[in-house]
């Protein structure tokens, strides 16, 4: 209980007196215009609207925060230049992750973790922190004579909201003056969609005002103080030591794969591309994955009183920082082995975009640690993980793993309709390039997907190319 009455304490001191009203009109507008209509400029702008309305009311700190919101907003345009509903999701998720971390007060690891939990569990609440807001403004001074009014008009629109689809619906004459007057229907319709839209914005936009207001308020120059070191020499030096071997013996055991690639696969006798890639970069990510683990924890507990555990500790880290290096170009070269023997997925994208990712965390932590510069690593962290969310979402995934297929289609004359058939309108264009035949099964499922119109808030950039390039082509018989 008093956590959620430090919110609501929190959140009533920040908010600017529009901003509650404000955030409730949007949610009501977002929850009649975006249900019915694909993913477009009306969730793009919805998005967009949310953040900046917190981002003003909340105020930005420093240059941080400032380019966090500034990333933040333009991921949450993707809807509008992207169709891929994989890509969408993951650029609105970086999108609330960087308004979150924008309200982080102090540059550290755990001030970062901490915004993005305050957000996360302010989602819950958050409706309800945004609709008290709004009534406690409703009932100060200022807006009592509004308040009437405000009363009148809702009670009509919810008459109104009854009466008038009776009506239109009993006789046809009504029906066409209403559709006249009003030249957007009249949405009625999939009430629990509309609502759950409507709860999302509000979820979103009062989650992030909380957080922002919650912040601790030291300064931002204010230097976090370390944590209580915790183990000896002899202690943490085993751990690193022997993962260092470990990866040493394996980097030595890959040298020969990373150089010999496609020939020694095919000269090893039962070595296929399936058992060699499939079987590997899944196992290479989660090892570093997991050494990150290692390093964050061998900087945090271990005790370095003299200057030799200082150097002996840097050695040790950049070593296996350099090490996973290696191990990550292996898991790569799997990836591509893969790739060129069975053509591209979404999946294989993606890993491949999180090994790029974890590559330059990695790299990040070995300049650091030589420069001696460890107090950026967060900083340096967000903004690689934003630079990398924008470039995934600028480099088309979708469109680029299609052209990829067809171009092995015409290495090969092999291509995977079904897969060509999970894309989306993205990819679209790549595929028309095909022969007729081949193109219309390939876009089977998106020409079903793109008979009807979008609408003004369905409006999507790729939508509308792949229509163009779909002129002319028809139905093909598809059968194997």
């Amino acid at each position: 209980m008093s956590a959620a009455a430090g919110r609501w304490t929190a959140a009533r001191a920040a908010g600017a007196a529009w901003f509650a009203p404000a955030l409730l009109g949007l949610a009501v507008v977002a929850a009649l215009a975006l249900p019915g209509h694909p993913a477009g400029l009306g969730l793009a702008v919805a998005g967009a609207s949310t953040g900046a309305l917190v981002a003003v009311a909340a105020g930005a700190r420093d240059g941080f925060a400032l380019a966090c919101w500034a990333a933040a907003l333009a991921l949450a345009l993707v809807p509008a230049v992207r169709d891929a509903g994989w890509v969408v999701t993951l650029a609105l998720l970086a999108a609330l992750g960087l308004a979150a971390v924008a309200g982080a007060a102090r540059p550290t690891w755990s001030a970062l973790g901490g915004a993005v939990g305050r957000t996360a569990a302010g989602l819950v609440p958050g409706p309800a922190i945004v609709l008290t807001l709004v009534a406690r403004r409703a009932a100060a001074r200022r807006w009592r004579r509004l308040a009437p009014i405000a009363r009148g008009l809702l009670l009509a629109g919810l008459l109104l909201a009854v009466f008038v689809p009776l009506l239109a619906a009993a006789d046809a004459a009504f029906a066409e003056l209403v559709d006249g007057l009003v030249h957007w229907e009249l949405a009625l319709d999939r009430p629990l969609a509309r609502l759950g839209v409507a709860l999302l914005v509000l979820a979103v936009g009062g989650a992030l005002l909380s957080a922002h207001a919650a912040r601790p308020g030291a300064p931002l120059t204010e230097p976090a103080e370390g944590p209580r070191r915790r183990l000896g020499r002899v202690e943490w030096a085993i751990a690193p030591v022997a993962l260092d071997l470990t990866l040493v013996t394996f980097v030595a055991v890959q040298a020969a794969v990373l150089f010999g690639g496609h020939d020694l696969i095919m000269r090893t006798d039962g070595l296929t591309y399936a058992e060699h890639a499939r079987r590997g970069f899944f196992e290479l990510e989660a090892v570093a994955a997991l050494t990150l683990g290692v390093i964050a924890a061998t900087a945090r507990w271990a005790r370095r009183e003299r200057p030799g555990d200082e150097r002996l500790a840097r050695a040790l880290l950049g070593l296996l920082c350099a090490l996973t290096l290696v191990v990550l170009a292996s898991a790569l070269s799997r990836l591509w082995l893969y790739v060129d023997a069975f053509g591209a997925t979404r999946l294989r994208f993606l890993v491949q975009a999180q090994l790029l990712w974890l590559a330059a965390i990695f790299a990040a932590l070995l300049v650091a640690g030589a420069l001696r510069a460890e107090h950026r690593l967060p900083r340096v962290a967000v903004a690689l993980s934003a630079l990398a969310a924008l470039a995934f979402a600028a480099s088309d995934p979708d469109r680029r793993i299609a052209e990829r297929n067809v171009d092995r289609w015409r290495d090969t004359g092999r291509l995977d309709v079904r897969h060509a058939n999970v894309l989306s309108a993205d990819a679209t264009p790549a595929f028309a390039a095909l022969p007729e035949a081949l193109a219309a099964c390939a876009t089977m499922d998106v020409r079903d997907a793109l008979a009807s119109p979008d609408g003004l808030a369905g409006a999507n950039r790729p939508r509308a190319l792949a229509r163009d390039a779909l002129e002319g082509i028809t139905d093909a018989d598809c059968r194997d």
